[in-house]
């Protein structure tokens, strides 16, 4: 291709001077590829920096353009020239920085008056910012498409005008109304702001054109079939690259289930405050660190305070002795998230100690933490001052009926003794010692017996500890071994060997053996066997009482323990009562099984080692 002079091009100097203070792309080319002219832009964006690009073609110059580029720069320049109208194209350009500019360009064919091809003019600009926008508005376009469709929230865009712009699936779902009901020529036009809330959405909506937002908000819609239901909705603008509000968003949650959960425990604490209030139990609510949240009405009745004397000190009324037991029960509830029961005193404001039977019980969260402890507790003083009346009574009970078989055992010794004196008075020496032995003996007799009688009269401190067993049951059958006679009823022990020691506070068990024994012979009329037999399961010493008695009907075996509830002519019941609390004292087991008219069979268990009865 010929290069065209400067007498055929007069004005291009001229022309280069002005393109070259030009900020956008400016070429021209030949239809052969090769370059007429271009401006300093043109020529820096492709990193030509040679003055001799004239006549020379993009394969034959250095620039920064890709093979790839270049074909396409070349396939473009052919379809204008083919085509004789200008096209429009973009290029790609990976500058020295690394950075990466965007090139729109415009390549207008020019021809001659005869039609024949001239130059291409190639204009362009540099878009790579505006091509940064448009992918990041793509990008978000998506984004916030995905949002619509993804979300369970119910999301509504609104124009200024308060016009609805879209809504997504989850909105149709809520509110029953598509995007296309909400068009102006609508006859039924939506509404799903209830009446009385329309001035609320107003105000709502100023704030928002005033620049404000209203993250999060509680109240009512209605649905499209005219149900109202509850809803948490958050109000925010939609602002311009300038921060010119161009719309609103609203974002709609449906807590309908949330809030009636929250009015059914509205209701639900509203009923157990009630019963709280009224009940005669002390209760108590306690959080994990120990501090008093709570403390029932009752509390100031059972124990003599005014309101608001003892909340956040009730712990400092615990009776010293009490307060290690009671810390260990409510840390071993928080770790174990158990409940736990104790008996602990509280001091009355009238100076007397109040003993509690108390339950506690831990509060769980849905996930499986302890959110507090709440205690139940009953005054049980006067229940056990009762309790131990009862047991002093049913003792003076079982002393009376052991007097006779002790007066009869011991005027046995004494006729001996008053005939032996009289003997002695005509005995010679020899004669004289034997019958002083005799009487020794029948005076050791006699303090025996006594002496196993006042054991069982004394009274003694409770205090646990190993008690011998053995020995126990012989003690109890020498003391009742008249009575058996009288009867002619003979009573066998068996007891294995190596047999451990019980723990246990030693009068209370023998209590506990003189009550069953005395009921096995009480049962017999005349002639019969009691059986006794010590031995040991796993941890604990078993001991098992059979008698050939009367026996005990089916139906009342249930009722066994239960006061003034009996077997007998004359008996009041609290015999066994007696036995069934010395049992569960001692954290151990009684059971009975009995047949009519052939015997009853009761089997004992007691613990070697202190255990926990609660």
């Amino acid at each position: 291709m010929k290069v065209i002079s400067q007498d055929e091009l007069p004005a291009v100097a001229t022309l280069k001077e002005m393109i070259d203070v030009l900020p956008e792309f400016v070429c021209l080319r030949y239809p052969d590829g090769t370059w007429a002219e271009a401006n300093r832009f043109a020529l820096n964006i492709y990193g030509i920096y040679e003055n001799d690009y004239k006549g020379k073609s993009l394969e034959e110059m250095q620039t920064r353009l890709s093979e790839e580029a270049i074909e396409r720069c070349n396939l473009s320049d052919k379809r204008a020239w083919e085509s004789g109208k200008p096209i429009k194209t973009a290029e790609k350009i990976h500058m020295k920085s690394g950075r990466v500019v965007m090139l729109e360009l415009i390549k207008q064919p020019t021809f001659t008056k005869d039609g024949k091809p001239q130059v291409l003019v190639i204009t362009g600009r540099d878009i790579t910012s505006h091509k940064q926008k448009e992918e990041e508005l793509s990008v978000a376009l998506d984004l916030l498409e995905s949002v619509l469709k993804g979300t369970t929230d119910a999301i509504l865009i609104l124009n200024t005008r308060q016009e609805v712009i879209k809504v997504n699936d989850a909105f149709i779902q809520m509110f029953g109304w598509a995007e296309e009901d909400f068009d102006e020529e609508n006859e039924e036009y939506p509404v799903i702001t209830p009446l009385h809330l329309q001035g609320e959405s107003k105000e709502i909506i100023d704030l928002l054109k005033k620049g404000q937002s209203v993250p999060l908000h509680e109240t009512q819609r209605i649905h499209k079939d005219g149900t109202v239901f509850d809803v948490s909705a958050s109000f925010s603008n939609i602002c311009d690259m300038d921060g010119k509000i161009m719309g609103f968003v609203i974002v709609y949650r449906d807590i309908t289930s949330q809030k009636k959960v929250e009015r059914a425990l509205r209701e639900s604490e509203a009923k157990y405050r009630l019963i709280a209030e009224h009940s005669t139990d002390l209760i108590t609510v306690i959080d994990p660190s120990g501090i008093i949240q709570y403390v029932s009405p009752s509390h100031f009745m059972v124990l003599g305070y005014k309101e608001g004397e003892i909340k956040g000190a009730i712990l400092d009324l615990v009776h010293p002795d009490d307060m290690e037991d009671l810390s260990e029960h409510f840390m071993r509830s928080l770790v174990k998230k158990e409940p736990f029961e104790t008996e602990f005193r509280l001091l009355h404001k009238n100076g007397d100690w109040i003993l509690l039977e108390t339950r506690g019980v831990p509060v769980m969260t849905k996930e499986g933490h302890v959110e507090s402890l709440v205690t139940f507790a009953r005054d049980v003083t006067k229940a056990k001052q009762t309790e131990e009346l009862m047991l002093k009574s049913e003792k003076l009970s079982v002393l009376g009926e052991l007097a006779a078989g002790v007066a009869h055992e011991i005027r046995n010794p004494l006729t001996s003794l008053k005939g032996f004196t009289k003997l002695l008075t005509d005995a010679d020496d020899v004669i004289r010692l034997e019958y002083l032995r005799i009487m020794e003996s029948e005076l050791n007799r006699i303090n025996d017996i006594v002496g196993e009688l006042m054991l069982v009269a004394k009274p003694q401190a409770v205090s646990f500890e190993h008690t011998n067993i053995q020995e126990l049951i012989y003690s109890v059958v020498r003391l009742l071994e008249t009575q058996a006679i009288m009867r002619n009823i003979q009573i066998w022990v068996n007891i294995a060997p190596n047999i451990p020691l019980v723990y246990g506070v030693e009068n209370q068990l023998k209590q506990l053996f003189i009550n069953l024994l005395k009921n096995a012979i009480e049962s017999m009329d005349k002639d019969g066997e009691i059986h006794i037999r010590i031995g040991t399961r796993d941890d604990a010493v078993v001991l098992e009482l059979k008698d050939q008695g009367c026996g005990i009907p089916a139906e009342r075996l249930k009722t066994l323990g239960e006061p003034f509830y009996t077997t007998k002519e004359k008996g009041t019941g609290l015999g066994l009562m007696v036995c069934f609390k010395i049992i569960e004292e001692h954290g151990g087991a009684i059971q009975f099984s009995s047949v009519e008219n052939e015997g009853t069979r009761v089997e004992i268990e007691l613990p070697t080692a202190p255990v926990s009865t609660k």
